[in-house]
């Protein structure tokens, strides 16, 4: 969760050192987008590693034969360390699984070159997109070392091809341009040719994609006639695949945006039987749910064909759509409309070339379409081509971003291949293929039209803390007194509750382990018969997602190799250079661990610690009865007030669960000792992930400067124990009554990015050897659109790329790449 000041919002993700390799989805969104689809969040895949030497080089290919009527494969794999250096005669498992149903396995060795060769048959009726191959060592020294990559067979047979008419639908002897698109097995686009049929199989056209499968042609269907299209395969044999029904009634939109012109041409062509009654319909330009253009029209004349100008519409897509006087939609075309109205991002370095370790600035200059300054925000970030293979077809940037990809339904392939369409025809062609296919909408004319569905999530102004209070029987307390009670921030509020039995607090800022004690009473200041239900921050449950990219180590290429070569050779230098690699003499001691323990000294910090394994061997006993049999002098007294008191030899307990202060949440009137009892006798054994205890010298201290008052309270007179619970929630007695502890995400701060900076006589000695040699996120120009972006060179010498990318006020956007090159002193 990041803020948000002025519309600008921008954070950073820490990975964790003991986070799983493997293939990650990172999404980014806000409440409202989950309005309306996935499509309109940010999606992206990354493969996340413990260093690329960490990795085999996987090859494989696949080839598939028909043998007794089934598909047998015959799959040839090469495994290689990342130094090339095969990985043979090794004791090797193979499998092939379907999802989590596994119905191929396999034990062999490698060749001496690191090759396996296998063969087996694919069941009927296996989804081919869930097919995944996993190459496991078998030796123990290797800890079962394994890889799993996704396993695409490509069968021609298997080719999904489907055929879309432009607006929608096949209208009887209406001229119609009809795009297709056709997918491989791995749900990519492949090139085909093919021809096609009338019910007579005679003859009536062909047909041939463009571009990563897609393409379109003309055709005139006939009233009552069926059409199919085949496709010819290597080996002479074919597939049929059909076309949509032809209508016999039906209007025929279509659309034709030439390249590098400044208007567009509408044509309506409708089926005889609509042109008399002289009914209307109304046709509408829109750009998002914005409606740029409209009119009311009628096929008394019958065909109608318009022109209209794109400067009345603003770059992006543009959708047309035509409904009746209900207002149901008949028809719908997509085009991309383009009339210059981004951003300009003109970037000036002070020099044509620098030194390693050179101090660079780079000037911004932002301009609107007009030529006029524009003051906005941008991002900006500078990588060593080195080491980061900047691939600017297969990425997006804003601009394809914003005004494509998002609003196309499923997958778009090479974003940043249209990235300048607009100045290329060919492109631009492709582009319109896109569009026709992912873009195509059929309706059903005779399905009633539907009211609109009302907006699920709510827009989020801010953070806020709300609730609502209810009684025994469920029903909302009125008047009621909250008071909210927090630490970090260290703060107190109060409030009231509405007639509703609701709350709310504002102005708070949640950061770290955020945690905010709640506290109802009812109109008589009494906590007795008054319950808490907190408006708490439910994650959306997106679908799972079936990841068919191929990590990089599978098949790789000779450039992308290259890369990381460079990379690992980079480090090795930077190590002996620095002296990371040399080794002090150390004496390993094994500590235990408690996994996602609080401990603020870190992990292992105790001086007893009872971890899992411990736990799991006392049995069913409580927490209490735990801690006497483990903890050597743990015990329970009375006071001289009859309460009891929990101490470890002659120091008192002070008790932390889950990082949260058991003291913060004792009720009024309530002893410490007692509310320890309570604790000690709710929890079981088994609830219970850990238990450190923090008994002399360094490790009470920081739990002492955290927890005790420094002028009532000396460390020493403490023993501090933490226990990690399995539910994470701290010390909550079942649901307390008129009591909460509401925790939520915490705001995600930014952090600066590390930017070191040289005199000009520093010697590049290779110790400075990073692959983002800059980032900025939030650069901002002034009134004049300029904007200034300093920084020091690192130690490799080479090119750099940058990108910066971002929006004026007004939301117009820009984005700009280039070079700088650094050369070796």
């Amino acid at each position: 969760m990041v803020p948000v000041f002025n519309g600008i919002s921008y954070g950073s993700l820490v990975l964790n050192e003991d986070l799983p390799r493997g293939n990650y989805t990172l999404r980014g969104y806000t409440s409202w987008m989950l309005n309306f689809g996935e499509n309109y969040q940010f999606e992206k895949e990354l493969y996340v590693s413990n260093g690329p030497d960490t990795e085999w080089l996987i090859g494989y290919h696949a080839k598939v034969k028909q043998e007794s009527g089934k598909d047998n494969v015959r799959l040839n794999l090469r495994i290689n360390e990342f130094d090339k250096a095969p990985v043979g005669l090794r004791e090797m498992q193979v499998s092939i699984t379907n999802g989590k149903k596994t119905w191929f396995k396999s034990k062999t060795e490698t060749s001496l070159e690191g090759n396996l060769e296998l063969s087996f048959d694919i069941p009927d009726k296996i989804p081919p997109k869930e097919l995944a191959l996993t190459i496991q060592d078998l030796r123990k020294s290797q800890g079962l070392r394994s890889v799993k990559v996704p396993l695409t067979l490509n069968r021609p047979q298997y080719i999904d091809l489907q055929f879309m008419p432009e607006g929608g639908v096949l209208v009887a002897n209406r001229s119609s341009k009809i795009a297709f698109k056709a997918l491989n097995e791995d749900g990519y686009g492949v090139n085909v040719r093919g021809k096609i049929y009338n019910s007579k199989q005679e003859e009536v056209g062909v047909f041939a994609s463009s571009h990563k499968g897609m393409g379109a042609f003309n055709l005139n269907p006939k009233a009552g006639e069926t059409y199919s299209a085949k496709l010819e395969f290597a080996d002479g044999s074919y597939k049929t695949y059909p076309f949509p029904m032809v209508m016999p009634s039906g209007i025929a939109l279509s659309v034709d945006n030439l390249f590098d012109r400044d208007s567009c041409e509408l044509t309506l062509s409708p089926s005889e039987d609509l042109k008399v009654g002289g009914k209307e319909y109304y046709i509408m330009g829109l750009s998002g749910s914005m409606v740029c253009w409209a009119a009311t029209i009628n096929f008394k004349k019958g065909q109608i064909k318009t022109r209209l100008n794109k400067a009345i519409f603003p770059d992006g897509i543009v959708r047309f759509v035509l409904a009746d006087q209900n207002i149901k939609p008949l028809a719908e075309r997509m085009v991309y409309n383009h009339v210059n109205g981004n951003l300009n991002i003109d970037v000036q370095a002070d020099k044509s070339a620098y030194v390693q370790r050179d101090s660079i600035s780079l000037k911004i200059k932002a301009t609107d379409k007009n030529g006029n300054p524009a003051s906005g925000s941008f991002s900006i970030a500078i990588t060593d081509d080195a080491q980061v293979k900047k691939d600017s077809i297969a990425d997006d940037n804003i601009l394809s971003r914003m005004f494509l990809s998002s609003v196309l339904k499923g997958h778009v392939e090479d974003p940043g291949y249209y990235y300048n369409g607009a100045i290329n025809e060919e492109k631009w062609r492709n582009m319109e293929y896109l569009l026709l296919t992912q873009g195509w909408v059929g309706y059903d004319w005779q399905e009633t039209l539907k009211p609109i569905k009302p907006m699920i999530y709510a827009s989020e102004q801010e953070f806020l803390v709300k609730g609502k209070v209810t009684n025994a029987f469920n029903k909302p307390v009125a008047k009621s007194g909250i008071t909210l009670l927090s630490k970090k921030p260290l703060l107190i509020m109060d409030t009231l509750t509405n007639d509703k039995g609701d709350f709310e607090f504002k102005g708070l800022f949640p950061v770290d382990t955020a945690a905010f004690f709640i506290s109802a009473r009812n109109k008589n200041g009494k906590k007795f018969n008054v319950g808490i239900d907190m408006y708490e921050f439910k994650p959306p449950a997106f679908p799972s997602v079936a990841s068919r990219t191929k990590p990089w180590f599978v098949n790789i290429d000779t450039l992308s190799y290259a890369a990381l070569n460079q990379q690992l050779s980079l480090q090795k230098t930077y190590r002996t250079v620095t002296g990371k690699n040399m080794l002090k003499e150390v004496k390993i001691i094994a500590k235990k661990l408690v996994k996602g323990s609080k401990n603020l000294n870190g992990p292992g910090g105790a001086d007893l610690i009872i971890d899992e394994a411990d736990i799991l061997k006392a049995g069913k006993v409580t927490l209490g009865d735990l801690l006497t049999k483990r903890v050597k002098g743990f015990h329970q007294t009375i006071s001289r007030f009859g309460q009891p008191v929990y101490k470890v030899n002659g120091e008192a307990v002070y008790l932390i669960m889950d990082g949260m202060d058991t003291k913060f949440f004792l009720t009024e009137g309530t002893a410490y000792g007692e509310y320890l009892k309570q604790l000690f006798e709710y929890y079981d054994a088994d609830e219970i992930k850990g238990i450190e205890v923090m008994i002399k010298g360094k490790n009470i201290m920081s739990y002492g400067s955290r927890f005790l008052n420094p002028m009532a309270e000396k460390p020493w007179d403490f023993v501090f124990i933490e226990v990690t619970t399995r539910a994470g929630n701290g010390p909550l007695l079942k649901k307390a009554i008129g009591n909460y502890v509401y925790k939520p995400i915490p705001f995600t701060i930014p952090r600066k990015f590390y930017a070191p900076r040289y005199l000009p006589e520093t010697i590049a000695d290779m110790s400075d050897i990073r692959a983002t040699v800059h980032w900025e996120p939030d650069v901002v120009t002034d009134k004049d659109g300029n904007a200034t972006v300093k920084f020091f060179a690192a130690d490799n010498p080479g090119n750099y790329t940058f990108v910066i990318e971002g929006a004026d006020l007004q939301g117009s956007l820009g984005s700009k790449t280039n070079k700088i090159v650094i050369k070796k002193r």
